[in-house]
């Protein structure tokens, strides 16, 4: 316990009864539950076998397991720890009888369901709307993790009503071959501890005391499970941050932790708020910007550490000098790359990092990612190009010929490539030759007819107009974006988010007038060569702020810290997404030990267009003392825009033409509800899709 500061002590050695760690930042959040357990085995003589650690991924329950076995002296450590999910299955496969289930069931994974609901999509009555299985799989995952089932049949219209059925035949199939989902395990465990007294009492008496980490990252079943088995005054013991509560995209609810005290009003709460990570001015930094949301339990995060440089902050003409101050920095201040890590809020954001990176011949390794020219939608849009450039090149044809699917397979793909090589021609003039080609099936020919003709067309094209507009078309005849949005990938939006970035890539290449369509390809395949020594060398973390919860580094660069960057775009009118959006920025800023600059562009091309970009709001409530500028045109304030014009939501409908103050034109695609709550998804000719409060939103009809 000498390791121990006064309030981590504290709140190691917290009385029986419920109790509330809020664990700042960098604060020795994991070592309190170490001890804790510690001090409960040894200190109170409890056994071991009595304690139930919860916690979200395997891998935190496994160093958790190492570091209490290490600090107890023993081989085997008999508490059970683990996530949600485990403990879920360890309880259903004892009591799954009780729900009138076999206790013998099968575990579905993420391809068994995707596998199962297309089944289910294509076998319903036709009078239902068609739906991605994603969608619906979301959907029902959304009510699940509230513990919630769908309303009476007809309630629902459109999707919706797609849905409440499909959530009544996937369920029904599931039991019917004694299945469950991954959700299941969460959501079936929290039913039985509410609804069947005899299973919660005999699981309460076997575990009197829990623990639970990242409690802000709890969902509602999680929550529900954690209460039942403590009950009202029971040992329950978590910890978490809310100002770290950044995924409620996932399901968690920030709720769980703020209304901690209510739920158990005799609960003691610690407060750990030293933190052994950061520089004073990184804190002072990251708390003057997170005590702006409303939504926190109050914490002040400081340090002992003496002294420190102040947080810089640098704002370039665009994302190019962004990039270029941030690789010549590191080269200037001859940091190790691999004490260095780059935060972003998109992914799209890499790209050019990546590029500077490159050129700059610094090593850097995208955490949690692929590297934007590896991306499979990347690599395809390129290959098309490359035939445009070169029509003999069929490798790069062979990629694209079905993507997306024309109805040529892999069998006529093998009869046609033998004809090219028996003819010696290139697969373009085998496919020629195919659209007259009687021993072609009609559907093959008009395929091949259709490639051809758009790689002829476009190759015209690519002579006579802008690069970005020449994308454009190729995006368009091909369905391209409208092929990933209806893919059955998890990450379809951050693909499409990428293929924006891959049009602003042609845009900038076009602002240039530095040469043509091969050149442009010569440029890329430079830029794009495979660092052969990653892995090797040093290297520099590129990563997403959600990526970055949980690690720290010594220099930590926060960059584009933009209004539509972060925040969001798709979280600026909706002041809960804002606060969640801070608390994001609260993370990537806390992540820094020693150094952390922030960064920001005038300009950023954007969906293919040039636009000037507003600074962060979060940039101007950082506390301007330990703001140390970079550049001697920044000013670190937020200048709004003038208001937008705000449409009447009586005059919005499906179809209804609109220009927003900063996406630019788009078609209405449907309206949800009415009054200040009435909601909009709009499609705008960029072809984004995004939703709106129609309230906030700066909107004309035209």
């Amino acid at each position: 316990m000498s390791l121990l500061n006064t309030e981590q002590q504290s709140a190691v050695e917290a009385p029986d009864g419920p109790a509330l760690v809020l664990a700042g930042a960098g604060s020795g959040k994991t070592r309190v539950i170490v001890e804790r357990i510690a001090w409960l085995i040894g200190e109170r003589g409890v056994d071991a076998r009595r304690i139930l650690s919860l916690t979200f991924t395997n891998k935190a329950a496994s160093e958790m397991r190492e570091r209490i076995s290490s600090r107890l002296g023993v081989d085997k450590l008999s508490c059970w720890m683990g996530t949600f999910h485990s403990f879920g299955l360890f309880v259903l496969r004892r009591n799954m009888d009780q729900l009138g289930r076999s206790n013998q069931f099968t575990i579905f994974d993420d391809s068994d369901q995707l596998s199962l609901m297309k089944r289910l999509i294509k076998g319903m009555p036709t009078s239902y709307s068609k739906v991605s299985p994603r969608d619906a799989l979301q959907w029902i995952s959304g009510l699940k993790q509230n513990l919630e089932e769908p309303e009476e049949e007809g309630a629902y219209e459109g999707e919706e009503a797609t849905f409440a059925f499909l959530w009544k035949v996937y369920h029904r199939q599931l039991e019917t071959v004694s299945a469950v989902d991954f959700d299941d395990l969460i959501v079936l465990t929290a039913k039985l501890f509410r609804d069947h007294e005899d299973v919660r009492e005999k699981y309460r008496r076997w575990y009197p005391n829990v623990l639970v980490d990242e409690y802000q990252d709890t969902n509602h079943a999680q929550y529900t499970i954690a209460r039942e088995l403590a009950g009202p005054g029971g040992n329950l013991f978590v910890v978490g941050d809310e100002d770290q509560s950044i995924y409620s995209w996932r399901g968690a609810d920030i709720n769980n932790i703020l209304d901690f005290e209510a739920d158990f009003p005799e609960a003691s709460i610690f407060r750990l708020e030293q933190n052994y990570r950061s520089t004073k001015s990184i804190l002072a930094a990251a708390n003057s910007v997170v005590s702006n949301n409303v939504n926190r339990l109050g914490k002040n995060l400081w340090t002992d550490e003496a002294g420190g440089d102040k947080v810089g902050f640098y704002q370039a003409e665009d994302g190019h000098d962004e990039a270029h101050f941030i690789v010549d920095t590191i080269a200037k201040k001859g940091w190790a790359p691999d004490e260095v890590a780059v935060l972003y809020r998109t992914n799209g954001q890499a790209r050019v990092l990546e590029e500077a990176f490159r050129k700059k011949g610094l090593h850097y390794v995208v955490v949690g990612g692929i590297r934007f020219y590896d991306r499979k939608e990347i690599k395809d849009l390129i290959c098309y190009l490359r035939v445009l450039v070169n029509p003999a090149d069929s490798e790069s044809l062979r990629r694209v010929i079905n993507v997306p699917t024309r109805g040529i397979g892999a069998t006529t793909l093998a009869r046609l490539e033998d004809q090219a090589r028996a003819r010696q021609i290139p697969l373009l003039d085998a496919l020629r030759e195919a659209e007259d080609d009687d021993a072609y099936t009609s559907r093959v020919r008009n395929s091949a007819r259709e490639v051809v003709e758009l790689i002829d067309d476009l190759t015209w094209e690519s002579s006579q107009i802008p690069l970005a507009e020449l994308m454009d078309q190729l995006l368009e005849r091909t369905g391209y974006r409208d092929y990933v949005q209806k893919s059955d990938e998890k990450d379809f939006r951050t693909r499409l988010e990428l293929l924006d970035e891959f049009l602003s890539s042609c845009a900038e290449f076009d602002d240039k007038e530095e040469g043509s369509l091969e050149e442009y390809l010569q440029e890329n395949a430079l830029t794009s060569a495979v660092d052969t020594m990653e892995g090797v060398a040093a290297s520099a973390a590129l990563m997403t702020c959600h990526s970055a919860k949980g690690l720290e580094f010594n220099r930590v660069f926060l960059v584009g810290l933009e209004e539509g960057l972060l925040p969001h775009a798709n979280s600026i009118f909706d002041t809960d997404s804002v606060e969640e959006e801070r608390r994001l920025c609260y993370v990537g800023m806390t992540r820094a030990r020693k150094t952390l600059i922030l960064t920001a562009a005038r300009e950023r091309v954007v969906f293919g267009q040039r636009n000037v970009q507003d600074l962060s709001r979060f940039m101007g409530e950082v506390n301007p003392d330990v703001v140390e500028p970079l550049h001697e045109r920044i000013q670190p304030k937020v200048v709004l825009k003038s208001e937008a014009p705000r449409a009447d939501g009586d005059k919005l409908a499906r179809g209804t033409k609109v220009r927003h103050a900063k996406f630019g034109r788009g078609l209405v695609r449907r309206v949800v509800g009415s009054g200040k709550k009435q909601k909009i998804e709009i499609k705008f000719d960029t072809g984004m899709t995004r939703l709106f409060v129609v309230s906030h939103t700066p909107l004309e009809i035209l």
